[in-house]
C-alpha cells in the first residue's frame, strides 16, 4: 500500500465491526453486502500497479450447480491471472474476487485477501512466463503463494482476526454451530494446504481453542469477546470501546438486543 494513512484509518474501523457483530449482525451482513464492491475499489484504489501492466478487477461468483455454497466450500476461491502478456496481443493481468466467499466481509476483513491478491500482480512482471508455468507447478505455486501471504502478513495482524472472526460468526448466523465448525475447522486444518499449499496458518491454535471452548458451552459470545479483548490489549486502541460497550448492555438489555438480533437475522436468512 502507499501510505500508512489508509492503514490506521482501516484499522480503526475493527473496532466498530466487532461492536456490530455482536449486537447488530443483520444490518452488518446486508451493510457489507450493498457495500462490497466499492470496498474493494477502496482498497485497490491503494496500490500503485505495475506500469505498463493493466489489471482489470472483477466481483463477481462462479456458476454452481447447487443452491447454496458457503465460504469453507472449495468452489469459492479467488484468483490474480494473466490474461495477455505481449506487444501484439497487450499486458493485461485479471484480479477475480469470488463474491460467495468475500460478500458478507466488511472492509476491514477483506482487506487481507485483497492484499494476498494485488500481490500476485506485481509477481507477474517479474518473469510472466514462470508465472504463468505455476499454474502447472505445485512447487512453484507454494512459493509464489507463500511470497503473498507473506505480503498480507506486514499489515496488523488484526485484519486476520477480523476475517476469521466474521467467517465463522457468519457460518453460525447461515447453519448454527455445525457450520461454524466447518468453517474453523478449514481454517485451522485444510487452508494450508487447499489448493496445492504454500499458505500460511489462518488461525492460531489459541484461537482454535477459545472457539471449541464455546463450542462445549453453546456460547458464540466466548468467541467474539475474545477478539473484543485480545484487541482492546493493544495500545491506543479499544478499551474506551470496551468500556462503553460493557456500560451500555446490562443483562437485561443484551438479552433483549439479542432477541431482536436474531429476528433480524432471521428475516436476513429467508431475504437471501
Amino acid at each position: 500500500m502507499e501510505t500508512n494513512t489508509d492503514l490506521n484509518k482501516f484499522l480503526k474501523q475493527v473496532k466498530k465491526a466487532r461492536q456490530e457483530l455482536k449486537y447488530n449482525r443483520a444490518n452488518f451482513w446486508n451493510k457489507n453486502k450493498v457495500n462490497f464492491k466499492n470496498n474493494i475499489k477502496t482498497i485497490i484504489s491503494c496500490f500503485k500497479f505495475p506500469e505498463g501492466w493493466n489489471v482489470s478487477t472483477i466481483a463477481s461468483r462462479f456458476l454452481v450447480d447447487r443452491p447454496v455454497a458457503m465460504p469453507y466450500d472449495k468452489d469459492v476461491w479467488s484468483f490474480s491471472d494473466v490474461v495477455a502478456g505481449t506487444k501484439n496481443q497487450g499486458f493485461e493481468i485479471v484480479i477475480f474476487f469470488n463474491k460467495t466467499d468475500l460478500e458478507f466481509l466488511s472492509l476491514p476483513a477483506l482487506l487481507p485477501i485483497v492484499v494476498h491478491e494485488a500481490s500476485h500482480v506485481y509477481q507477474v512482471p517479474k518473469d510472466p512466463k514462470k508465472y504463468i508455468l505455476q499454474t502447472l507447478d505445485d512447487n512453484l505455486s507454494k512459493g509464489y503463494e507463500k511470497d503473498a501471504d507473506a505480503e498480507a502478513r506486514k499489515y496488523s495482524d488484526e485484519f486476520r482476526k477480523e476475517n476469521i472472526l466474521e467467517k465463522v460468526i457468519f457460518c453460525y448466523d447461515q447453519t448454527g454451530w455445525e457450520g461454524a465448525k466447518k468453517m474453523i475447522d478449514y481454517l485451522h486444518d485444510e487452508a494450508p494446504d487447499a489448493f496445492g499449499g504454500g499458505y500460511d496458518q489462518e488461525i492460531t491454535k489459541e484461537e482454535y481453542n477459545i472457539f471449541k471452548k464455546a463450542e462445549d458451552e453453546k456460547d458464540m459470545d466466548i468467541f467474539m469477546d475474545y477478539f473484543i479483548e485480545s484487541f482492546d490489549k493493544k495500545p491506543g486502541f479499544g478499551s474506551v470501546f470496551l468500556t462503553k460497550i460493557k456500560e451500555m448492555f446490562s443483562k437485561k438489555d443484551k438479552d433483549d438486543k439479542e432477541k431482536a438480533n436474531q429476528k433480524a437475522l432471521d428475516h436476513f436468512k429467508e431475504s437471501n
